[in-house]
């Protein structure tokens, strides 16, 4: 059953109930799952629902505000809001063909929340990501490029995120002290070699510099949270999207750098050849723009790389470690600090993408 304090069986029929759906009048709610991250104050239920002259059929219950903020203390003002509001809009609907969000979602409010309701897809999220449908992945992500240019003003909505680049530069400061305090702590002391503390310490305090770069990028429709975690590649090849929170206007090429940089954090298998993924990216948005736009799009995707890929791993990343998390899972602790380490590295390989363009400034 569901946790002390999350809405329970008898308030989720309420909602159910309330609207016209495909669970029918007369739903009847048989288990609830928790399946809430901790990552954001959403609630995130999987619900079992049996219906008249049906099987039962599993269902996503989300109730963004219902949760603690997390580690990850994000400063948006409208995060909390934006998904449903995305779901409410005629947004979803333009998507382009190859890109899909999960069926049936319905928004639903309920003293005072939204509560958004969407067939389970977990089916389809647990597969295993490799090489091959990362650059699937890269394929579909430039088809978001299309909405903004079909429909002139559909990326104009004031709830549309404008800087997540920026989103986790709140967590800059925390990155240097935690790289500070590396060499004091046992667990932590050979993370990383002096000359690439420095070099972190130097990634970190380029944040304002990337942030005025990647807003003279052109722009697309962006998911804002494309990591493997959120994404799937269905049977006809589409890319499935869910967690919707950080859709808005962004750098071409920034999603599909923060798929890869989250890649190995999730569970990608194999060595991911990055800038061929990225070439794939920039081919693909370059003929569906008509114009040229590899340069754009690798420094959108080095952006992603050296924000939210250095803020998140050296910021909440370590704090979380140096707090306890997985102290008594040496496997799971082990695991995470691979990616931090990994993350970083990867991340400041790109580097010099960004300083090439800004020279050519």
């Amino acid at each position: 059953m569901n946790a002390p304090g999350l809405p329970d069986a008898e308030t989720i029929e309420t909602v159910l109930t309330s609207r016209d759906g495909p669970w029918y009048p007369g739903a009847r709610v048989l288990s609830v799952r928790d399946l809430s991250q901790g990552l954001s104050r959403a609630a995130v239920l999987r619900v079992c629902v049996a219906v008249p002259h049906a099987e039962p059929a599993a269902w996503i219950v989300k109730v963004p505000r219902w949760g603690q903020p997390s580690l990850l203390d994000s400063r948006d003002a409208d995060l909390d809001d934006r998904e449903a509001r995305f779901f409410r809009s005629g947004l979803p609907g333009l998507l382009p063909r190859g890109v899909t969000t999960p069926p049936h979602v319905m928004v639903v409010s309920h003293n005072g929340l939204d509560w958004i309701i969407m067939r389970d897809v977990d089916a389809v999220l647990q597969q295993s990501w490799t090489p091959a449908s990362a650059t699937a992945v890269a394929e579909r992500a430039a088809l978001l490029h299309v909405p903004g240019d079909m429909e002139p003003g559909v990326l104009d909505a004031p709830w549309l995120e404008r800087a997540g680049h920026s989103a986790y530069t709140h967590h800059v400061g925390a990155g240097h002290d935690n790289l500070e305090l590396l060499s004091g702590d046992p667990r932590l002391r050979n993370l990383f070699t002096p000359e690439q503390v420095d070099a972190l310490h130097a990634g970190l305090d380029a944040a304002p510099e990337l942030a005025d770069r990647a807003a003279e990028l052109p722009t697309t429709l962006v998911h804002g949270d494309l990591t493997p975690r959120n994404a799937a590649l269905g049977a006809d090849g589409s890319l499935l999207l869910i967690d919707w929170e950080h859709v808005g206007v962004g750098p071409v090429g920034y999603d599909l750098g923060t798929f890869v940089s989250m890649y190995r954090a999730f569970g990608g298998r194999g060595e991911l050849d990055e800038p061929a993924v990225l070439e794939v990216y920039a081919d693909a948005v370059s003929t569906l723009a008509g114009t040229n736009l590899r340069a754009a799009a690798a420094l959108g995707f080095a952006v992603a790389h050296l924000t939210w890929g250095l803020h998140l791993r050296l910021g909440p990343g370590l704090t979380a470690v140096r707090q306890g998390l997985n102290r008594d899972a040496p496997a799971k602790l082990a695991a995470h600090l691979v990616d931090i380490r990994s993350g970083c590295l990867r991340a400041l390989s790109w580097a010099p993408v960004t300083e090439a363009v800004t020279a050519g400034r």
